[in-house]
């Protein structure tokens, strides 16, 4: 199999998840323009990625995407319930969709460091140490911020219920 066999296969497993966790971060305008520039980005780059450890180099550029997204438009704004683009059924089945859509407006609610740890833990399923290497942060940040981050969803589903 050939590089570009290769990174064609591993775009085409993970174009969704990287999409999704752009989206986490910026919210749906921005998330598409971000994920083609990380995706050329790690096109170029392709051959120096460690194939062990693909999944958490991806997730760190697109994250490096994103960030620099939002220092290149600030000052960032808070999103309201009625500014977020609906967001269409993953696998076209309404439970999931319903509960998405719903996860994703208390995820607004939450500030971007614990909105990203939240969705690289429990949506993204990456281990602290892979979620440390990819905010760049010690092992002990990302346990407390992911604490923090749940007893806020806990409490935002407290008042959405």
């Amino acid at each position: 199999m050939d590089s570009l066999t290769s990174f064609e296969d591993f775009h085409r497993q993970r174009a969704k998840h990287a999409l999704h966790y752009a989206r986490a971060i910026l919210g749906s305008d921005a998330a598409e323009d971000v994920c083609q520039e990380a995706w050329f980005k790690a096109w170029r780059a392709w051959g120096s990625a460690d194939p062990a450890k693909l999944d958490p180099w991806l997730i760190a550029i697109v994250r490096n995407c994103c960030f620099e997204r939002l220092r290149a438009t600030r000052p960032v704004s808070t999103l309201d319930e009625q500014d977020l683009a609906p967001i269409p059924p993953p696998d076209d089945v309404v439970v999931a969709a319903l509960e998405l859509a719903a996860a994703w407006v208390l995820l607004q609610r939450l500030s971007p460091p614990l909105r990203e740890v939240l969705w690289l833990r429990e949506v993204m399923d990456l281990s602290y140490d892979e979620i440390a290497q990819v905010q760049q942060v010690p092992k002990g940040t990302v346990m407390s911020r992911l604490h923090t981050a749940r007893k806020k969803a806990v409490r935002l589903l407290g008042e959405h219920n």
